[in-house]
């Protein structure tokens, strides 16, 4: 079995064609494995934090450089597409235990060059922790109340040596770990960390070749109108509870129009629904549709990758009598600048998939969608939806 792997790590990563008489961009390609390194802290995010040591990090990223033969690589600089597999102590075993992260992420490079550059990824994935809030076993640990998450990463890195097989690089960022708010507590886990790494490529490439701008292609405007619909699902209290309480349903419909950029970015604004169900319904307060509704002016940037669209998306309030109330009951003061700001603001960030590609200008496509949403920077709740878009 154990020369069998030995084989296979052979045949995938031996090389397989030399670089060819022309400066192609297929010179430039290659399937990678990428191991890293990474030490930092947990970053507090509330007074009584639980006291942690050395954040320890084990990555290894598997994926593709330079794509180079499709139009939305062109277009953001030909990046690398990949997943990565993490595992981290937390430096302090007995509360936070242990984290395992699996990221889908794109790697976006900074200049048209291969050596000395500054590149940065950007990931949206899942978290497992070993270790979890519990009323008795682990009642500190007030940042996961689930085991698993969601999991954000942004990190930037920077090559030191490259040749034509591998290359070494330092790194740093910031990582992120929140459940969207469907169980309490939640009040999120952060991290800063630095590291080294090295990547190892399947086949040989130019690491002096330089992208030409004529590789990008210029596609005209487009206008749409857009609907989507969604059900979320929220654990009624603030982050640090009550514990244990029940979930509830969150309804939402949006209509926007907008603008499609060279056939890459979405732009658009729009109007929102929500309905917060029997979320509303506590202390003794009978429930009434309109006094659960919410409904908010959206802005919405969409950067289109393949069948996949990163959705990024800020509002504002227009109605939300409830959350007053709310905001009170389970956060403290409503004259603080956090409530007004919370009140004020929704935010929502996710991944959708669309079954048409959105490079084939199809009048009609249908996505579907996976994100959360927050009040300003504090979770609200977790969100899948169906959308169906309409090009003019």
């Amino acid at each position: 079995m154990r020369g069998s792997l030995y084989l296979l790590l052979i045949a995938i990563f031996s090389p397989t064609s030399g670089f060819g008489q022309s400066d192609t961009l297929k010179s430039c390609r290659s399937l990678y494995i990428e191991p890293e390194l990474f030490a930092g802290w947990i970053v507090p995010n509330y007074q009584q934090y639980p006291a942690s040591g050395l954040k320890e990090t084990i990555m290894l990223d598997v994926g593709s450089s330079n794509i180079d033969d499709k139009p939305w690589a062109k277009y953001y600089n030909h990046p690398d597409i990949g997943i990565s597999l993490a595992f981290s102590q937390l430096g302090n075993q007995s509360i936070f235990g242990d984290e395992i992260d699996l990221i889908p992420y794109i790697a976006f490079n900074t200049t048209r060059r291969q050596k000395k550059t500054w590149y940065f990824k950007l990931g949206i994935g899942a978290s497992y922790f070993t270790t979890h809030y519990d009323t008795l076993r682990n009642p500190q640990n007030y940042a996961i109340g689930n085991p698993f998450t969601w999991a954000f990463k942004l990190f930037f890195y920077r090559t030191l040596f490259i040749t034509d097989k591998y290359d070494f690089f330092l790194s740093g960022g910031y990582c992120h770990s929140s459940d969207g708010h469907t169980a309490l507590p939640n009040l999120g886990l952060n991290s800063a960390l630095i590291g080294i790494g090295a990547q190892f490529r399947q086949r040989p490439v130019r690491p002096d070749f330089v992208y030409t701008e004529k590789n990008r292609e210029k596609n005209p405007h487009s206008y749409f109108l857009q609907v989507r619909t969604g059900e979320g699902f929220h654990a009624r209290g603030s982050p640090y509870g009550p514990v244990e309480t029940p979930k509830y349903g969150v309804f939402s419909t949006a209509v926007s129009a907008g603008v499609i950029l060279n056939n890459h970015i979405k732009l658009r604004s729009g109007l929102t629904y929500r309905n917060y169900g029997e979320l509303m319904d506590y202390q003794s307060v009978p429930y009434s549709v309109w006094q659960s509704s919410n409904v908010f002016f959206s802005i919405g940037c969409e950067l289109l990758v393949g069948h996949f669209g990163l959705d990024m998306e800020g509002g504002i309030n227009l109605y939300k009598p409830f959350y007053y109330q709310f905001y009170k009951s389970y956060e403290g003061s409503t004259t603080s600048t956090v409530y007004y700001l919370k009140s004020i603001f929704p935010v929502r960030l996710g991944l959708n998939y669309y079954i048409i590609s959105p490079y084939k200008y199809s009048r009609m496509n249908v996505f579907i969608g996976a994100n959360i949403d927050a009040n300003f920077g504090q979770a609200d709740f977790s969100e899948l939806s169906i959308g169906y878009c309409i090009r003019l």
